[in-house]
């Protein structure tokens, strides 16, 4: 909880890969899409649905600090932009925007606000709180399956031992959320596991493998991929 939002816990000692608890972020996960969700409903009752959406992905941000939207500028200005693989390290380590990430923010935001706006408030509800899943065992998935390539960082804190054990439990975990709407979770989760294998490949190939920037575009990419396939699939 402490590592994924903003919200005050108590903590034992600091983050470390071992107290992490990687398999339990899709449960952090579906809690900040109830909150998200129930943020919707209240909205949606006193205005539109376009305005609940501004306000449910907006709830996101604020909960997680922001943390995967400046993860996928910074992915997005790295792996897309120029120079060398150390140029390319430098450019997501650097707290400055560019033109990629500006997009790519923009983008995942807008794709946020559609596929929300396009639900009834029971759906959307359902849909955060499924998203907010599937995104958190999308990012276990890439942590598990891309090996990370700094020597230190805000993603070291998620690598250490038993990945593979968390993938397990956290999959486990998933199903639990995803047994709200479990036609739409199965559509959701195909299209998060092609779009964790395409960021995945994308970040071995321009840098040779995960940083924490990529697992926070993982995180968010997902989310979206999530939310169109609750709002496409019928």
């Amino acid at each position: 909880m402490a590592f994924l939002t903003v919200i005050p816990v108590a903590t034992a000692g600091g983050a470390s890969g071992e107290r992490l608890g990687r398999a339990y972020f899709p449960a952090v996960g579906a809690l900040l899409g109830l909150l998200a969700g129930a943020v919707f409903v209240l909205a949606a009752a006193a205005t539109t649905p376009l305005l609940a959406a501004v306000a449910a992905v907006a709830t996101l941000a604020v909960l997680t600090g922001a943390l995967h939207l400046d993860g996928l500028a910074d992915a997005a200005d790295g792996l897309f932009g120029g120079g060398d693989l150390s140029r390319r390290l430098e450019v997501m380590r650097d707290s400055r925007v560019g033109s990629f990430g500006l997009v790519a923010v923009v983008l995942a935001l807008v794709g946020d606000v559609a596929a929300l706006a396009a639900m009834t408030p029971v759906r959307a509800l359902m849909a955060l709180v499924i998203a907010g899943a599937v995104s958190r065992w999308a990012l276990v998935v890439m942590i598990a399956a891309v090996p990370y390539v700094r020597q230190a960082g805000l993603g070291v804190a998620a690598g250490g031992a038993h990945r593979r054990f968390d993938l397990v439990l956290g999959s486990a975990i998933t199903i639990v959320p995803c047994l709200l709407d479990w036609r739409r979770a199965l559509a959701s989760l195909l299209v998060v596991l092609l779009i964790v294998a395409v960021v995945g490949a994308i970040a071995r190939w321009r840098i040779g493998g995960a940083t924490g920037d990529v697992y926070g575009a993982t995180t968010e990419l997902s989310q979206l991929g999530a939310l169109v396939a609750f709002a496409a699939h019928v």
